[in-house]
């Protein structure tokens, strides 16, 4: 007789975690991507930051059209792309053209909760990567949090579980988390250090 499989972590429930098993894969590329550059320099900072602005403005978008006002998302106070062109004109960039973005499917509010899944975890990263800023170097993307106690990742994650508590909907919140991912990818791509001679 063999002995029953180890029951799953009941804490390790729900679609927070669908989501981060769904995107694992595509997460961790655009972790290596991303910190690839190199923060400490002026032309590093630049190109993370180019790759960023190809991708968020046509996330942030689509995000805020098919998620109207949330009034717990409270969506245009999470919005980043102020503050990255902010930084992008301080170091004298000029914005590049943002990539396209349509969401998947036909349970778009879904989609774009499953996108803001993404945007908001990457927050945490952009944390971390402030860390290899010089001092005087412009920081407001990186450092970017919307204000409330329920603003942050922890206020996030409840309102997602909140959003979307039937699991049927969970499909279409993961593709739209696989996008968010396949834009940053993309636009990372785009800005990629060159691999040395």
């Amino acid at each position: 007789m063999t002995p029953d499989p180890m029951p799953a972590d009941p804490r390790k429930a729900g679609l927070r975690w669908q989501l981060r098993a769904a995107t694992g894969p595509l997460h961790a590329e655009a972790d290596a991507l991303g910190s690839a550059h190199d923060l400490g320099s002026a032309a590093g900072h630049a190109a993370f930051l180019r790759a960023h602005a190809r991708a968020l403005p046509g996330l942030e978008a689509a995000i805020g059209a098919a998620l109207g006002e949330a009034a717990w998302l409270d969506w245009p106070a999470r919005r980043r792309l102020p503050a990255l062109q902010a930084d992008l004109a301080a170091l004298g960039e000029a914005a590049p053209a943002p990539l396209p973005v349509a969401l998947p499917g036909a349970d778009r509010q879904a989609a774009a909760l499953g996108a803001a899944y993404v945007m908001e975890g990457s927050r945490l990263g952009n944390a971390m990567l402030r860390r290899g800023l010089p001092a005087a170097a412009p920081a407001a993307y990186l450092a970017h949090q919307p204000a409330g106690a329920a603003s942050g990742w922890p206020g996030f994650l409840a309102g997602l579980e909140a959003a979307l508590p039937d699991p049927a909907r969970w499909p279409a919140a993961e593709a739209g988390a696989r996008l968010a991912f396949e834009v940053f990818l993309a636009a990372l791509r785009s800005e990629a250090p060159a691999a040395p001679a």
